[in-house]
Protein backbone atom coordinates (compact mmCIF):
# COMPACT_ATOMS: atom_id res chain seq x y z
CA UNK A 1 0.00 0.00 0.00
CA UNK A 2 1.55 3.28 -1.26
CA UNK A 3 1.87 6.53 1.23
CA UNK A 4 -0.94 8.75 -0.48
CA UNK A 5 -1.57 11.80 1.81
CA UNK A 6 -0.05 14.87 0.69
CA UNK A 7 2.79 16.53 2.53
CA UNK A 8 2.44 20.38 2.39
CA UNK A 9 5.54 21.94 1.17
CA UNK A 10 4.71 25.35 3.22
CA UNK A 11 4.43 23.46 6.79
CA UNK A 12 7.75 21.76 6.26
CA UNK A 13 9.45 24.99 5.69
CA UNK A 14 7.91 26.43 8.60
CA UNK A 15 8.72 23.68 10.57
CA UNK A 16 12.87 24.38 8.93
CA UNK A 17 12.45 28.03 10.16
CA UNK A 18 11.08 27.46 13.30
CA UNK A 19 14.00 24.88 14.50
CA UNK A 20 16.47 27.67 13.43
CA UNK A 21 14.37 30.03 15.47
CA UNK A 22 17.12 31.98 17.43
CA UNK A 23 20.01 29.32 16.66
CA UNK A 24 21.21 30.27 13.22
CA UNK A 25 24.65 30.19 14.33
CA UNK A 26 23.64 26.90 15.21
CA UNK A 27 22.42 25.52 11.72
CA UNK A 28 25.25 26.92 9.80
CA UNK A 29 27.62 25.14 12.73
CA UNK A 30 26.48 21.75 11.87
CA UNK A 31 25.58 22.23 7.92
CA UNK A 32 29.52 23.81 7.71
CA UNK A 33 30.49 20.68 5.54
CA UNK A 34 27.77 20.96 2.55
CA UNK A 35 28.07 24.55 3.05
CA UNK A 36 31.28 24.69 2.13
CA UNK A 37 30.73 21.87 -0.98
CA UNK A 38 28.14 24.11 -2.28
CA UNK A 39 30.05 26.84 -2.38
CA UNK A 40 33.30 25.31 -3.96
CA UNK A 41 30.30 23.93 -6.96
CA UNK A 42 29.21 27.28 -7.35
CA UNK A 43 32.42 28.89 -7.77
CA UNK A 44 33.57 25.92 -10.21
CA UNK A 45 30.15 26.65 -11.94
CA UNK A 46 30.88 30.05 -12.67
CA UNK A 47 34.65 29.28 -13.69
CA UNK A 48 33.12 26.74 -16.14
CA UNK A 49 30.51 29.04 -17.67
CA UNK A 50 33.33 31.60 -18.02
CA UNK A 51 35.93 29.66 -19.98
CA UNK A 52 32.47 28.80 -22.03
CA UNK A 53 32.28 32.04 -22.83
CA UNK A 54 35.67 32.97 -23.80
CA UNK A 55 35.31 30.19 -26.01
CA UNK A 56 33.08 31.39 -28.08
CA UNK A 57 34.86 34.72 -28.30
CA UNK A 58 37.72 32.74 -29.71
CA UNK A 59 39.88 33.03 -26.97
CA UNK A 60 40.27 29.78 -25.93
CA UNK A 61 40.80 26.96 -28.74
CA UNK A 62 39.05 22.77 -29.39
CA UNK A 63 42.14 20.26 -29.53
CA UNK A 64 42.82 19.58 -33.76
CA UNK A 65 42.81 16.47 -33.33
CA UNK A 66 39.39 14.38 -32.93
CA UNK A 67 41.45 10.83 -32.79
CA UNK A 68 40.61 9.17 -29.71
CA UNK A 69 43.93 7.16 -28.38
CA UNK A 70 44.11 4.92 -25.05
CA UNK A 71 45.42 7.25 -23.16
CA UNK A 72 42.15 9.52 -23.26
CA UNK A 73 39.59 6.65 -23.10
CA UNK A 74 41.56 6.04 -19.95
CA UNK A 75 41.55 9.40 -18.37
CA UNK A 76 37.98 8.94 -19.38
CA UNK A 77 37.16 5.89 -17.21
CA UNK A 78 39.43 8.08 -14.57
CA UNK A 79 37.90 10.87 -14.59
CA UNK A 80 33.94 8.77 -14.25
CA UNK A 81 35.74 7.36 -11.21
CA UNK A 82 36.54 10.34 -9.78
CA UNK A 83 32.94 12.06 -10.36
CA UNK A 84 31.74 9.17 -8.63
CA UNK A 85 34.16 9.28 -5.69
CA UNK A 86 33.46 13.02 -5.25
CA UNK A 87 29.65 12.65 -5.14
CA UNK A 88 30.12 10.00 -2.17
CA UNK A 89 32.13 11.86 -0.15
CA UNK A 90 29.89 14.65 -0.62
CA UNK A 91 26.96 12.91 -0.21
CA UNK A 92 28.64 11.58 3.16
CA UNK A 93 28.95 14.99 4.70
CA UNK A 94 25.33 15.58 3.59
CA UNK A 95 23.95 12.45 5.24
CA UNK A 96 26.24 13.21 9.02
CA UNK A 97 24.58 17.04 9.05
CA UNK A 98 21.28 15.78 8.21
CA UNK A 99 21.71 12.94 10.67
CA UNK A 100 22.45 16.04 13.01
CA UNK A 101 19.08 17.79 12.18
CA UNK A 102 17.13 14.74 12.47
CA UNK A 103 18.30 14.49 16.15
CA UNK A 104 17.32 18.20 16.45
CA UNK A 105 14.07 17.82 15.52
CA UNK A 106 13.69 14.90 17.66
CA UNK A 107 15.30 17.18 20.71
CA UNK A 108 14.57 20.77 19.70
CA UNK A 109 15.64 21.77 22.96
CA UNK A 110 19.16 20.25 23.03
CA UNK A 111 20.95 21.90 20.33
CA UNK A 112 23.46 19.84 18.66
CA UNK A 113 26.98 20.59 18.98
CA UNK A 114 29.65 20.80 15.74
CA UNK A 115 30.75 17.24 16.71
CA UNK A 116 27.12 16.20 15.72
CA UNK A 117 27.80 17.40 12.38
CA UNK A 118 30.30 14.58 11.62
CA UNK A 119 28.60 11.90 13.73
CA UNK A 120 29.45 9.44 10.80
CA UNK A 121 33.04 9.57 11.98
CA UNK A 122 32.72 8.24 15.72
CA UNK A 123 28.85 6.91 16.28
CA UNK A 124 28.33 5.56 12.09
CA UNK A 125 30.03 2.78 10.77
CA UNK A 126 32.11 5.36 7.73
CA UNK A 127 33.39 2.41 5.76
CA UNK A 128 29.82 0.96 5.59
CA UNK A 129 28.32 4.35 4.82
CA UNK A 130 30.77 5.26 2.21
CA UNK A 131 30.30 2.15 0.33
CA UNK A 132 26.73 3.06 0.36
CA UNK A 133 27.30 6.84 -1.02
CA UNK A 134 29.76 4.82 -3.76
CA UNK A 135 26.24 2.24 -4.65
CA UNK A 136 23.74 5.30 -4.68
CA UNK A 137 25.88 8.09 -6.57
CA UNK A 138 27.04 5.09 -9.13
CA UNK A 139 23.57 3.71 -9.63
CA UNK A 140 22.60 7.52 -10.36
CA UNK A 141 25.21 7.92 -12.41
CA UNK A 142 24.47 5.07 -14.49
CA UNK A 143 21.02 6.16 -14.59
CA UNK A 144 22.07 10.08 -16.26
CA UNK A 145 23.50 7.67 -18.97
CA UNK A 146 20.23 7.42 -20.19
CA UNK A 147 20.06 10.77 -20.48
CA UNK A 148 19.45 13.25 -17.63
CA UNK A 149 15.48 12.90 -17.32
CA UNK A 150 16.17 9.15 -15.80
CA UNK A 151 19.14 10.18 -13.58
CA UNK A 152 17.03 13.19 -11.99
CA UNK A 153 13.81 10.75 -11.38
CA UNK A 154 16.77 8.23 -9.38
CA UNK A 155 17.86 10.95 -8.15
CA UNK A 156 14.77 11.87 -6.02
CA UNK A 157 13.57 8.21 -5.76
CA UNK A 158 16.76 7.63 -4.17
CA UNK A 159 16.53 10.45 -1.79
CA UNK A 160 15.17 8.89 1.28
CA UNK A 161 18.24 6.34 1.89
CA UNK A 162 19.82 8.58 4.54
CA UNK A 163 16.96 8.54 6.02
CA UNK A 164 16.43 4.65 6.23
CA UNK A 165 20.23 4.31 6.66
CA UNK A 166 19.95 6.36 10.07
CA UNK A 167 16.82 4.86 11.62
CA UNK A 168 19.25 1.58 11.50
CA UNK A 169 22.26 3.56 13.11
CA UNK A 170 19.95 4.17 16.05
CA UNK A 171 18.04 0.95 16.04
CA UNK A 172 21.24 -1.10 16.18
CA UNK A 173 20.09 -3.01 13.51
CA UNK A 174 21.17 -3.46 9.65
CA UNK A 175 19.56 -4.47 6.05
CA UNK A 176 20.62 -7.32 4.54
CA UNK A 177 22.75 -5.75 1.17
CA UNK A 178 23.84 -2.00 1.05
CA UNK A 179 20.91 -2.05 -1.98
CA UNK A 180 18.58 -2.84 0.68
CA UNK A 181 18.69 0.80 2.35
CA UNK A 182 17.95 2.08 -1.67
CA UNK A 183 15.11 -0.20 -1.94
CA UNK A 184 13.60 0.91 0.91
CA UNK A 185 13.90 4.90 -0.50
CA UNK A 186 12.19 3.66 -3.21
CA UNK A 187 9.39 2.11 -1.89
CA UNK A 188 8.56 5.42 0.28
CA UNK A 189 9.06 7.62 -2.64
CA UNK A 190 6.76 5.56 -4.89
CA UNK A 191 4.05 8.42 -5.58
CA UNK A 192 5.62 10.79 -4.33
CA UNK A 193 8.82 12.07 -6.77
CA UNK A 194 6.72 14.40 -8.31
CA UNK A 195 5.86 16.22 -4.70
CA UNK A 196 9.14 16.03 -3.79
CA UNK A 197 10.44 17.91 -7.38
CA UNK A 198 7.96 20.37 -6.27
CA UNK A 199 9.60 21.38 -3.11
CA UNK A 200 12.71 21.47 -4.91
CA UNK A 201 11.53 23.73 -7.47
CA UNK A 202 10.25 25.98 -4.38
CA UNK A 203 13.97 26.77 -3.63
CA UNK A 204 14.67 28.05 -7.22
CA UNK A 205 14.80 31.23 -6.57
CA UNK A 206 17.29 31.34 -3.68
CA UNK A 207 19.61 28.92 -5.63
CA UNK A 208 18.99 31.85 -8.23
CA UNK A 209 20.43 33.79 -5.88
CA UNK A 210 23.40 31.80 -4.50
CA UNK A 211 24.55 31.92 -8.23
CA UNK A 212 24.57 35.98 -8.43
CA UNK A 213 26.27 35.94 -5.22
CA UNK A 214 29.12 33.79 -5.65
CA UNK A 215 27.64 31.29 -3.92
CA UNK A 216 27.78 33.25 -0.60
CA UNK A 217 24.33 33.29 -0.38
CA UNK A 218 24.32 29.50 0.23
CA UNK A 219 25.67 30.21 4.14
CA UNK A 220 21.66 31.04 4.48
CA UNK A 221 20.10 28.78 1.65
CA UNK A 222 21.88 25.26 2.69
CA UNK A 223 20.87 25.13 6.29
CA UNK A 224 17.72 26.20 5.35
CA UNK A 225 17.35 23.56 2.66
CA UNK A 226 19.02 21.16 4.49
CA UNK A 227 16.03 21.39 7.27
CA UNK A 228 13.09 21.66 4.91
CA UNK A 229 14.77 18.02 3.27
CA UNK A 230 15.07 16.63 6.68
CA UNK A 231 11.45 17.93 7.64
CA UNK A 232 10.14 16.23 4.52
CA UNK A 233 11.27 13.06 5.21
CA UNK A 234 10.33 12.99 9.00
CA UNK A 235 6.87 13.24 7.68
CA UNK A 236 7.19 10.67 4.55
CA UNK A 237 8.47 8.05 7.23
CA UNK A 238 6.05 8.67 9.40
CA UNK A 239 2.92 8.38 6.90
CA UNK A 240 4.77 5.33 5.56
CA UNK A 241 4.83 3.72 8.66
CA UNK A 242 1.31 4.74 9.50
CA UNK A 243 0.05 3.42 6.41
CA UNK A 244 1.85 -0.34 6.17
CA UNK A 245 4.58 1.15 3.84
CA UNK A 246 7.33 -1.84 4.67
CA UNK A 247 10.39 0.35 5.29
Amino acid sequence: MKSTEPISIREVKREARHLYHGHFKTAIKINIAPIIFTILNVITLLMMMYAIIMSFRGLSQMPSSAAVTNDSALQQVFSIVESVLSDAIQLIFIWTASWALIEWYENPKELPTFKDAFQIFNRGNFLHTLLLTIVQSMLIFLWTLLFIVPGIVKLFSYSQTYFAYKIDIENGTRQGQLTDYIKVSRRVMAGRKWELFLLELSFIGWHIIGILTGGLAYIYIVPYLNATRVSYSRHLFTLAMSESVAV
